[in-house]
């Protein structure tokens, strides 16, 4: 479900998640997103503030953030259905003046699917350009449910203390 900006940035809020020490339960899904997509080298579990995108756990690359100008699961959460698959970013006019596509590391391939509310999004990137098979982005979909269970879980027991 695609919400409003003001309602997602509240919802982020709610959940009182950003900024929080990575978890055994992000890492895992990220590290199953990677195994979903041959010849990917990235996953991440992103979230979308106002102005950055801040990793509750990527694998692949050492970086806690960005900023959301640059940020690929901003476009995620915006799409209709939740999910965006580019295949070769530099063919992809939204992003092929991206630093992270012309500089290190160098992204071609980006597959995401938005997290409850729009909040962020699953993802996984290649620096090589290929398809994303129908099946593949199920197992993704799929996932993602499972870490917005995990999003929606820290949310309540943040609100009970």
């Amino acid at each position: 479900m695609k919400l409003p900006e003001e309602k997602r940035l509240k919802r982020l809020q709610d959940i009182g998640i950003l900024d929080t020490p990575e978890s055994k339960e992000f890492s895992d899904c990220a590290e199953q997103a990677l195994t979903l997509f041959p010849g990917t080298s990235i996953a991440a579990v992103s979230l979308v503030a106002q102005d950055r995108q801040w990793f509750k756990t990527i694998i692949g690359i050492n970086v806690k953030e960005t900023p959301r100008s640059l940020s690929f699961c901003s476009h995620t959460i915006e799409t209709d259905d939740g999910v965006m698959v580019v295949e070769d970013a530099t063919r992809d006019s939204r992003f092929s003046g991206n630093s992270l596509v012309t500089s290190s590391p160098g992204i071609r391939f980006y597959a995401g699917v938005r997290l409850t509310g729009g909040v962020g999004a699953l993802c996984v990137i290649g620096t090589s350009p290929r398809k994303a098979a129908s099946s593949e982005l199920a197992k993704l979909k799929k996932l993602a449910n499972y870490v917005d269970i995990q999003l929606l879980s820290h949310g309540t027991l943040f609100n009970l203390r």
